[in-house]
């Protein structure tokens, strides 16, 4: 029956949907005539509906993260795009963008950033200076691309 259930679910899902439906013809106050085809019909059941469930969650988890808030407000005054520049900044890799989010916007010095991520305050120079470097070559050529 596990083996029936995995053809909609992973093993683990699969084995509880079978544990869910033996359990179920536990409950029943009046066996059913064919127990196995009952089982197999209630595993079924199950399973498709704890797929039916994965596809709705899945759903609304994007709906969610498309629901994120923007990072930055674009300011017309200042020539860049909010949301390509937030773009860019989730592109990078985690210790680089945490690096940026430091310096920028925690207005730290360098040798504090340097203690923080346990780097050497050169290291943290060299790696800001090159992910500033990739972000302005990035976003001068989102602003040069013909589709913007």
């Amino acid at each position: 029956m596990v083996l029936y259930a995995r053809q909609w679910l992973d093993a683990g899902q699969a084995e509880d949907v079978v544990q869910e439906a033996f359990l179920r013809l536990m409950q029943q106050t009046n066996p059913p005539d064919q127990a196995k085809a009952w089982l197999y019909r209630a595993v079924r059941n199950l399973a498709l509906n704890r797929l039916r469930s994965i596809g709705r969650r899945r759903c609304r988890e994007e709906q969610l993260a498309d629901e994120t808030p923007a990072w930055f407000e674009s300011d017309p005054g200042v020539g860049i795009d909010a949301r390509q520049a937030e773009a860019a900044l989730r592109r990078l890799p985690a210790e680089e963008r945490e690096l940026v989010t430091l310096r920028i916007w925690g207005g730290l010095p360098l040798d504090q950033i340097a203690s923080i991520l346990g780097w050497s305050t050169a290291t943290v120079f060299r790696r800001y200076r090159n992910v500033l470097q990739q972000l302005r070559a990035e976003m001068e050529k989102s602003c040069l691309s013909p589709s913007h």
